[in-house]
């Protein structure tokens, strides 16, 4: 098969997992024998491009990816909604693929993926891992907000009654037939259902890691008995719930019951949610029980994880469903987690994780200390959630789903 990738990013300039997803799918199915090629944004190019080997970074995004600047969708948008058809253009026109693969589209245009159907009809795949399809995208929630001081709500009154009507008329006319859908998760699939945003069609293929080199790294850790060592690796973002960790260690502080326990975050994110953890963490006195590691390699990510006890999944929103859980757990770490969203279909409480209610920073710190009380219970549930992935949520086993399910689309 031949099989064209549009994406939103991909690695190395890329936000999370699902870009990184993207990657390793591509390359498993490029060392299968298929011919893969990616359509990306620009994200993260200086002025000189490097040419790169079966990807092309052309795309434009919507907006910025921390502040939207409401001018653009005046001055700049027409002409980059151009380019960005002319780059999917050419790039089917120099590929030629047997499907057109949609793989992230958060920020970027709806209307690429519409294009994509009229010009490859029937043989557009989505793969899907968030509610874009039933969620405004980023001018339309732009500017759907309403701005909370009056004398700026008069002034951005008619910019706003025009840009709605621009995009009202353009999804009015650029539609998208969602006819071939992969969800990642149960929860996702039935929530877009629902809403009427997916055909009931839809299947479902999880997500998957390559436990391989997670294993290896804790298997070459010499084990350290001097603390718990708790761990944060995602996005620094509000949604992702990173200050719940913060407040639950600041809790057990206060109680004197922080002993012994380490936290480190690892990440990036948006600079002000950055600077209200650190902010947390000086108000609570934690300076000797946080770190903030900062961004990390893909690569690294093993070896960061294999020097630590205990992962920490704090989300507060409808998470899909989360890569770095099934990392921590095939890394041999003990999982404490929200079971929010898809998270439902890998975290159970007491068999292979402990769950807490979401923004319960009182909760997190029980579940915590219940771990470091009951050295028994937190291996059992290490080696539980290591078994699940290694049954349910391998990078092989979505593969293998994904081929057959591409082939499908393609014969």
């Amino acid at each position: 098969m031949r099989v064209l990738f549009v994406s939103n990013l991909y690695p190395p300039h890329d936000l999370g997992g699902w870009e990184q997803n993207c990657q390793e799918i591509v390359l498993r199915l490029q060392a299968r024998g298929h011919a893969c090629h990616v359509l990306t944004s620009r994200y993260g190019l200086n002025d000189h491009v490097e040419p790169e080997a079966d990807v092309t970074r052309a795309l434009h995004l919507q907006a910025d990816i921390h502040y939207y600047r409401p001018v653009d969708f005046f001055l700049r948008r027409p002409r980059q909604e151009r380019a960005n058809r002319r780059a999917l253009h050419a790039a089917l026109d120099t590929f030629q693929p047997d499907v057109v693969f949609i793989w992230g589209m958060w920020n970027l245009s709806p209307r690429l993926a519409c294009w994509a159907e009229q010009w490859m009809p029937g043989r557009v795949a989505y793969a899907i891992a968030s509610y874009w399809p039933m969620e405004p995208d980023a001018h339309q929630a732009y500017w759907q907000r309403t701005a909370r001081r009056p004398w700026v709500r008069a002034l951005m009154a008619p910019a706003r009654g025009l840009a709605l009507q621009f995009l009202a008329r353009e999804r009015k006319s650029h539609p998208l037939a969602l006819a071939q859908v992969a969800c990642v998760s149960e929860y996702v699939r039935r929530k877009l259902t629902q809403a009427g945003a997916l055909p009931h069609g839809a299947r479902v293929i999880y997500n998957g890691i390559d436990p391989q080199p997670f294993m290896e790294a804790t298997a070459a850790q010499v084990p350290r008995h001097d603390m718990m060592r708790l761990v944060y690796a995602g996005g620094l973002v509000a949604h992702k719930g990173v200050l719940t960790a913060v407040v639950a260690l600041g809790m057990l502080h206060k109680r004197g019951a922080a002993d012994g326990l380490h936290l480190t975050i690892v990440g990036g994110g948006h600079p002000e949610y950055e600077a209200q953890l650190k902010r947390g963490v000086e108000e609570w006195a934690l300076g000797e029980h946080v770190t903030f590691y900062g961004r990390v390699p893909r690569n690294d990510m093993p070896e960061v994880l294999a020097g630590h006890t205990v992962f920490l999944f704090t989300s507060v929103w409808e998470e899909p469903i989360a890569r770095t859980v099934m990392e921590a757990m095939a890394s041999g770490l003990t999982v404490i987690g929200t079971a929010v969203g898809g998270q439902r279909e890998i975290l159970e409480d007491g068999v292979n994780a402990l769950v807490f209610p979401p923004d319960d920073a009182a909760k997190l710190a029980d579940c915590i200390l219940r771990l470091r009380s009951a050295p028994d219970l937190r291996l059992r549930l290490a080696d539980t959630g290591r078994q699940t992935v290694l049954e349910r949520f391998t990078l092989e086993r979505m593969v293998d789903e994904m081929e057959r399910w591409l082939a499908e689309i393609v014969g």
